[in-house]
């Protein structure tokens, strides 16, 4: 075991590695257009440069931190059954995920993740004054853990996940992450995969739990209908979401050879990064395909390219056939879950690997089918069209799928309550 002398150590040097690489990072930022918004956006928050969030309230705080976008919204409910309890802070990386958080108002407070660094960690605990960290999925902060646990911040974390590709990164410097991990009072993994994995990281000093994902719980009701969008009946939608670089071409090409074929074909493609609309603009030029920006509000175009934020739930509840984008190239997939939750049938590419339990329980269902290519895919569709029962069945089995899995929120909500329970001096337990 590792004692507290060789965790100072530890983080000594990942702070000085962290603050070394911080030159590089910077001008990699600075001159790239993709992340150039990210760095300015409300930057004094990176330094912990927050007002005091919690001091005039007498609730518990919980510190919420997600990464991005997709976490944000996977812990709605969770923000929902919490909320008026406690006083909630919520952190986020990126730009997208705080201006959602924001939007929502499921929080009291919401700001960017500081810098890693101690000083600037430790001034943010310092202020946000938290009695529990809930760190969703595999937000493994060395300082963000080290500060926490020398306070005695309960860490727990939510929705746990470790892609194959992740542990074996974490697996070959053990010696230094178990030291970190082992802080976390308890994890409630997704599977059991990722709980082993988190097991083999901790040495088993966490309490490790396994609850399903809560990306299934999450509120998918719209009210969205196909004439919103000048799409009529006899019309057959499929939708492209969170495409990545390689798979737009796929997509166009898909688009060309079914499109030949089938004239009440209707395509919307939206990449994953805005910053590459004009990119792939130039692919649908190239490939001669007319098209609409769906920021015009012209939908009278065959092939809609989505230009705007916060629509693609939209698009999938209207679809007849959703393809989820970053697996037909190696970028380990986008959630599954969010076409299947609107009773859509799935198509994905081999490279799931970061929701591989999703893609394999929709697979196992008969609600998702792996693609291999553009031909591949052009065939699945073409099939969809001409065997509409096929289809129907499909997106009943996804929605099944989805449906069955429920339950993880409620879980995880109750393991959050019960560990913020006070205690008497004689141990037992006392209403709050």
């Amino acid at each position: 075991m590792i004692g507290n002398k060789m965790l100072r150590i530890y983080l000594i040097i990942y702070n000085a590695l962290f603050v070394a690489g911080m030159p590089l990072v910077i001008l990699v930022f600075l001159f790239s257009s993709k992340y150039r918004k990210e760095f300015f956006y409300k930057l004094s928050e990176r330094f912990a440069c927050y007002k005091p969030v919690s001091k005039k309230s007498k609730k518990t705080t919980i510190w919420v931190h997600c990464a991005s976008l997709g976490e944000v919204r996977a812990v709605e409910p969770i923000l929902d059954a919490l909320q008026e309890k406690y006083y909630i802070v919520l952190t986020t990386i990126t730009k997208s995920g705080r201006e959602h958080a924001q939007k929502l108002q499921k929080a009291d407070f919401v700001a960017l993740l500081p810098l890693d660094i101690y000083p600037i960690m430790n001034k943010a605990f310092s202020i946000i004054n938290p009695s529990m960290l809930v760190l969703v999925e595999t937000e493994l902060w060395v300082t963000m853990l080290y500060s926490a646990a020398s306070k005695n911040v309960k860490i727990i974390t939510i929705n746990g996940r470790m892609s194959a590709k992740s542990f074996k990164a974490y697996k070959k410097v053990k010696f230094f992450w178990r030291s970190f991990v082992s802080l976390i009072s308890t994890v409630i993994a997704r599977s059991k995969d990722d709980a082993d994995r988190f097991e083999f990281l901790t040495d088993g000093k966490s309490d490790i739990v396994v609850s399903g994902n809560i990306k299934y719980d999450r509120d998918f009701t719209l009210d969205s209908k196909r004439e919103d969008f000048m799409l009529k009946k006899e019309d057959f939608v499929f939708t492209a979401g969170s495409t990545r670089e390689g798979e737009e071409e796929f997509i166009a090409e898909a688009y060309n050879k079914i499109s030949s074929d089938f004239k009440n074909i209707r395509f919307f493609l939206a990449p994953r990064h805005f910053p590459r609309i004009e990119e792939v603009v130039n692919i649908l030029k190239n490939k001669g395909i007319k098209y609409s920006l769906f920021s015009s509000g012209d939908f009278s175009a065959n092939f809609i390219l989505i230009d705007v934020f916060g629509k693609l739930q939209n698009i999938y509840s209207v679809s007849d056939v959703c393809y989820v984008g970053g697996s037909l190239v190696n970028k380990g997939g986008q959630n599954p879950i969010e076409p299947a939750a609107y009773g859509k049938s799935v198509l994905f590419g081999k490279n799931m690997n970061n929701f591989i339990t999703e893609a394999e329980s929709l697979i196992r269902e008969g609600g998702a089918f792996f693609v291999e290519d553009s031909n591949d895919l052009v065939a699945k569709v073409k099939e969809f069209i001409l065997n509409r029962r096929l289809l129907e069945d499909a997106g009943q089995r996804a929605l099944k799928t989805v449906r069955s899995q429920k339950g993880a929120v409620f879980f995880t909500v109750e393991k959050i309550r019960k560990m913020l329970v006070p205690f008497s001096f004689d141990g037992s337990q006392r209403d709050e």
